[in-house]
């Protein structure tokens, strides 16, 4: 009926599952999981049995029913929350026969809870999922639990269709979730990359708050020094690095250990951010931007605002997907400056200003927290329509509905930012254009779910912005925690047959 030729592992799990009471589906990007639920649907519904497809994010249950063709829901509003509890529960279940739910690595202990309270006796279960993803943000690892425990029956998809392999994307994923390093090509070796390749590696880098304070010390220190022989009328000193710690100590020039190596003469007379870091530092890769007078935000606003928009078209959706909130290429710093870039305060401009924050109509923000009463969830992501600074409100059109919700002064605290959102917040949505900054600043977030995770949030083209050795560096580090849940033990343990009261899957 669909037409879809399936390959050998896909036909063989539409058929295990289409008997199992409750099963997992998983399998990395391009393995064709969506097109396998796609096909199950139809026999099911062929046999009389009604589908009810969900999703944690409003993306991810948009993403499902364009490609099952069928109407898929958040799970917050598949449970009908009202009032401070849901309606849908073991009083109240969901009228279906079959329950398929997507992108089940976001799925925290708390929310699956409430779904399975809500769920019949006679109903069936499929959860899909990449249990190599990032874990949920909330309590718990329940998708990966459940493959762990062995007893809830899982399918695997391994192979990479030949569309996918096409893809860089898919195929550097593959890599980096196997380990491997990814060779990647960058733009200002190899221009035509912005034709035929749909992933590369913009070298940058970024000043550290070390590099920044010695930087402003030299600064001063020289900036002094020719103020003093501006005033004698004496010819502008001649600094050089050999007598460096003989003037130092002369004139209170200290200059640590880590920048030894650098002329500080050059650095003096540096004339931007771009030019003072090439100055800084002991190796510099050669096809960096440093070279084009470009740092890395700088980078990161020009494929914003001027690069992307040109090769991909205007109306393209862009994504700075970064590892941490603060530090440099942070969310926040980087949130500041795009929206400086690209919808900066004007006159007769109403804004409205929260703490740090500034909104104007046109910016592009998230919701922080689950806020039943207005209907909208952590990691909703919208568009300010109109701002009011005299009543303080403001409205938000949100993604993908376009579903318009208005803020009051007591709600607009919990609306951030989202030129930028870090890779966390990104779970579970899918975006045209992904820019992944990646700095050895961010060694602490630096693991190889977080940057597998960011990359497969692009459709269209993904752009790292950074370091190689960054990326090697998170490429290396597998995050080795455990989630502490208890739920792997629960269920390995109540299973049927195993000797303990009221077992069962």
């Amino acid at each position: 009926k669909t037409g879809i030729v399936l390959s050998p592992e896909q036909a063989a799990a539409v058929r295990a599952i289409a008997g199992q009471r409750c099963a997992v589906l998983t399998g990395g990007p391009g393995c064709g999981k969506t097109t396998t639920t796609r096909v199950l649907v139809d026999p099911l519904q062929a046999m009389g049995r009604s589908v009810t497809l969900a999703a944690p994010t409003g993306r991810a249950a948009q993403r499902m029913s364009e490609v099952i063709g069928l109407e898929a829901r958040t799970i917050h509003r598949l449970l009908e929350f009202q009032g401070s509890r849901f309606k849908r529960d073991e009083e109240s279940p969901l009228e279906t026969d079959v329950l398929i739910v997507d992108e089940c690595s976001m799925l925290d202990i708390s929310l699956t809870a409430s779904l399975l309270r809500a769920v019949a006796a006679e109903t069936a279960l499929l959860f899909i999922g990449d249990a190599d993803q990032l874990p949920p943000v909330g309590a718990g690892n329940v998708l990966r639990d459940m493959i762990a425990s062995g007893v809830v029956p899982c399918y695997r998809l391994t192979q990479i269709f030949r569309q996918a392999r096409e893809s860089l994307i898919i195929r550097y994923a593959h890599e980096i979730n196997r380990g491997e390093l990814p060779a990647i090509d960058s733009p200002f070796k190899r221009p035509g990359v912005w034709q035929d390749s749909d992933c590369f590696f913009i070298d940058a880098e970024e000043a550290s708050v070390r590099q920044l304070r010695f930087i402003g010390q030299v600064k001063r220190h020289f900036n002094s020094i020719d103020e003093r022989e501006r005033r004698a009328g004496a010819k502008p000193y001649e600094f050089d690095i050999a007598d460096a710690a003989e003037y130092g100590r002369g004139a209170g020039l200290q200059v640590p250990e880590p920048f030894r190596h650098v002329s500080l003469d050059a650095l003096s007379t540096a004339d931007s951010a771009a030019a003072e870091l090439l100055a800084v530092l002991k190796k510099v890769h050669p096809w960096s931007s440093l070279y084009y007078g470009l740092t890395a935000s700088a980078v990161v606003r020009k494929l914003y605002t001027e690069w992307i928009p040109k090769y991909l078209g205007p109306a393209c959706e862009i994504q700075v997907l970064t590892p941490m909130i603060r530090g440099s290429l942070g969310s926040a710093g980087l949130n500041r400056m795009i929206q400086q870039a690209v919808n900066p305060a004007g006159r007769g401009k109403a804004e409205l200003i929260s703490g740090e924050r500034i909104y104007r109509a046109g910016d592009r923000v998230i919701h922080r927290r689950n806020n039943y009463e207005l209907g909208v969830f952590n990691g909703d992501i919208g568009i300010i329509k109109e701002v009011d600074n005299e009543n303080l409100t403001c409205v938000v059109s949100f993604f993908p509905d376009n579903r318009e919700v208005e803020y009051h002064r007591e709600d607009i605290a919990e609306l951030d930012m989202a030129y930028a959102i870090t890779v966390h917040k990104a779970q579970g949505s899918e975006f045209d254009v992904v820019i992944l900054p990646v700095l050895t600043q961010h060694y602490r977030m630096l693991f190889r779910n977080l940057i597998y995770t960011g990359l497969t949030r692009a459709r269209k083209l993904a752009v790292f912005v950074g370091a190689r050795r960054a990326l090697a560096m998170a490429v290396r580090n597998r995050d080795t925690s455990l989630r502490q849940t208890a739920l792997l033990y629960l269920l390995q343990t109540r299973r049927p047959g195993n000797g303990k009261k009221g077992s069962s899957v």
